[in-house]
C-alpha cells in the first residue's frame, strides 16, 4: 500500500481534493446556514425545504448532459471549468437577496460540488487506474470522510464568528485561489494505466467494448441494479434530513446523538479500504448482494429499538455500508461497460443518485406530515434493503455475463 501511495501520490491526491471540495455542495454543509437564509426570506422548514429539492433536481437533469464534459476535455481542464463554476455558486450564496436567487445558488452548489466535483473525480480515477481500480477510488473516496468530519466544524466556527456572507466569501476564495491552482498543477499530465483489470479472476487481461449510455439503458440489469444501488443516497438523506424528528420521537439527546456521528465516519473510512482490497481481489459485482445488508439491519434497528445505546452500532453499520457505496459505485460501471464512454454513463447513474437525495427528504417528511412515523418508515427502507441485496444476488449471472466480451454490444 505504502509503494502504490507514493508511486501515485499526484492523481490520488488530486481525486482525495476533488471528492473533498465536493463539501461545499453537500447537504451537511449547506444546510448550516439554513436558520440565516430561512429568517432572511421569511421561509418556513418545508418551505426551505422545497427550494432546495426543486434546484437539486434540476442539478441532476442538467448533469444528465453536463457530465459528459468529461469525456470530451481532459481531466485538469474540467478539473478547472468546476472550480470556477463552484467557486461562482458559493459567491453568489454570499450575495443572495431574493428566493430566485436563492434557488441558483443552491443549483450551482449542488452541480458544482456535489455532482460535478465528484463526476470529475470518480470518472477519471476510474480511467486511470484498472488493476488496481478499487484501491485507488477507496483512497480517494476518503475525501468525502474527511469533508463531513471536518467542513462541518469549520462552517459553524466560521459562522459564529464572521457571519453568513464571510464564510461563503472564504469557501469562494478556497476553489480560486487554492483548489483551482492546485487542480491545474497536479492534473498538468494525465496517467495511463499500466495494469488490466481482471473480467473473470483468471489472471488474463482482456479487451473491453465499452458500452455507449443508449446501450445501457437498454439492458433491464442496469435498471434492476439501480433498485439496490440507490437505496444508500435515498435512505441515508433521510436520515440525516429528519433526524432531529428522529430524535424527538425516540425522546433522545441531541447532543449525544450528534456524537455518534464520529464512529460513522471512521468506520466509514475503514470500510472504504477494505472495500477497495476485496474490490480489486473478488470484483465489484461480487459486492452487490452483500453490502445494503449492514445498513439494513442498522435501520431495521432503529425502527424497532427505543433505547439510545442503539445507536452506537447502528451508526457502525449504516459507517460500513457508506464506505463500501463510496468505492461500489466507482468500480462497477467501468468494470461492466468500459472507459471510453464512462463519463456519459457515470453522468446517467450520479443524476439518478442526486434525484434520490432530492426526493427521500420529501418523501418521507409527507408521510411524516400524514401520520407515518419517520421509525416505522426506517423499519421499511431496512425491509426494501434486504430485497434489493435478494435482487442483486439473483442478477449476478447476468453481470457476469456482460462482463465478459462475449455478451458485450458493439458500442
Amino acid at each position: 500500500m505504502i509503494r502504490f501511495l507514493r508511486a501515485e501520490a499526484r492523481w490520488l491526491f488530486a481525486g482525495f481534493l476533488l471528492c473533498l471540495a465536493s463539501s461545499f455542495g453537500q447537504t451537511y454543509f449547506i444546510s448550516l446556514s439554513n436558520d440565516v437564509l430561512m429568517a432572511r426570506f421569511g421561509l418556513s422548514h418545508g418551505g426551505i425545504g422545497l427550494v432546495y429539492a426543486l434546484a437539486t433536481t434540476t442539478s441532476a437533469l442538467i448533469l444528465l448532459e453536463f457530465g459528459k464534459l468529461v469525456d470530451r476535455v481532459s481531466t485538469r481542464t474540467a478539473a478547472v471549468i468546476v472550480s470556477a463554476g463552484l467557486a461562482g455558486a458559493c459567491l453568489l450564496m454570499a450575495m443572495t437577496q431574493a428566493v430566485w436567487m436563492l434557488f441558483f445558488a443552491f443549483l450551482g452548489l449542488r452541480l458544482f460540488g456535489q455532482g460535478m466535483m465528484s463526476q470529475v473525480s470518480m470518472t477519471a480515477t476510474g480511467r486511470w487506474f484498472d488493476a488496481r481500480r478499487g484501491r485507488a477510488l477507496s483512497i480517494v473516496t476518503l475525501g468525502y470522510a474527511a469533508g463531513i468530519a471536518f467542513t462541518p466544524a469549520l462552517a459553524v466556527a466560521g459562522l459564529a464568528a464572521l457571519g453568513f456572507r464571510s464564510l461563503w466569501l472564504i469557501a469562494a476564495a478556497v476553489m480560486l485561489v487554492v483548489a483551482l491552482p492546485v487542480f491545474y498543477v497536479l492534473l498538468s499530465r494525465e496517467r495511463v494505466p499500466s495494469g488490466s483489470a481482471l473480467a473473470d479472476g483468471t489472471g488474463v487481461a482482456r479487451e473491453k467494448t465499452s458500452w455507449r449510455r443508449r446501450n445501457v439503458v437498454r439492458a433491464p440489469a442496469f435498471w434492476f441494479m439501480l433498485t439496490g444501488m440507490l437505496c444508500p443516497a435515498f435512505m441515508m438523506t433521510s436520515l440525516l434530513f429528519h433526524q432531529l424528528n428522529l430524535i424527538s420521537v425516540k425522546g433522545w439527546d441531541m447532543v449525544q446523538y450528534a456524537s455518534a456521528f464520529s464512529v460513522f465516519a471512521t468506520v466509514q473510512v475503514g470500510a472504504s479500504l477494505l472495500a477497495g482490497g476485496l474490490i480489486d481481489r473478488f470484483s465489484a459485482r461480487r459486492m452487490l448482494p452483500l453490502y445494503l445488508l449492514p445498513m439494513a439491519l442498522g435501520m431495521i434497528s432503529l425502527g424497532l429499538v427505543g433505547e439510545f445505546w442503539i445507536v452506537w452500532p447502528v451508526m457502525v453499520l449504516i459507517g460500513f455500508t457508506a464506505g463500501f457505496d463510496s468505492a461500489l459505485s466507482g468500480a462497477i460501471w467501468p468494470e461492466l461497460f468500459g472507459l471510453k464512454y464512462l463519463g456519459e454513463l457515470r453522468a446517467l447513474t450520479f443524476a439518478f443518485v442526486v434525484g434520490a437525495s432530492a426526493v427521500s427528504p420529501l418523501l418521507t417528511g409527507y408521510l411524516i406530515d400524514h401520520g407515518i412515523a419517520f421509525p416505522t418508515q426506517l423499519l421499511g427502507m431496512g425491509l426494501y434493503s434486504l430485497a434489493a441485496s435478494g435482487v442483486m444476488l439473483v442478477l449476478q449471472p447476468r453481470l457476469f455475463a456482460i462482463a465478459s466480451d462475449a455478451s458485450r454490444r458493439p458500442a
